[in-house]
């Protein structure tokens, strides 16, 4: 993800400024004049995209443990449901998108548990 995002913006921050330099036909004084204002901007992209993309990939990486984790204990329940533990009930907080799922199959496995014993 990194490295593909990386190539884009440097192909188009490098057309950017080709295109920019061909369309104004700039002298050497003023281009001269410009060149220190490429460089900060470089160096402000330097500096300023390593700290975005870490910013992003913890926001992936908070975002993705937080559906995986209650993903990965609904298989673990139920594969004990499927063997037969119908005691066994789904544990997923309240504020989660997982809950309502969790519900059906937690009355269904009551109802299965009552038509069982």
């Amino acid at each position: 993800m990194f490295i593909p995002t990386v190539v884009v913006a440097g192909c188009l921050y490098y057309l950017v400024l080709t295109i920019m330099a061909d369309q104004m036909v700039l002298p050497d004084v003023i281009a001269r004049d410009l060149l220190p204002v490429v460089y900060r901007i470089n160096f402000i992209l330097s500096i300023g995209l390593p700290i975005v993309f870490g910013i992003m990939l913890t926001w992936a990486i908070m975002l993705s443990y937080r559906f995986i984790g209650p993903l990965e204990r609904l298989e673990k329940d139920i594969k004990r449901i499927d063997e037969g533990d119908y005691t066994v009930r789904l544990q997923i907080r309240e504020d989660h998108d997982l809950r309502p799922i969790s519900n059906v199959i937690n009355n269904l496995v009551s109802k299965l548990d009552k038509r069982g014993g």
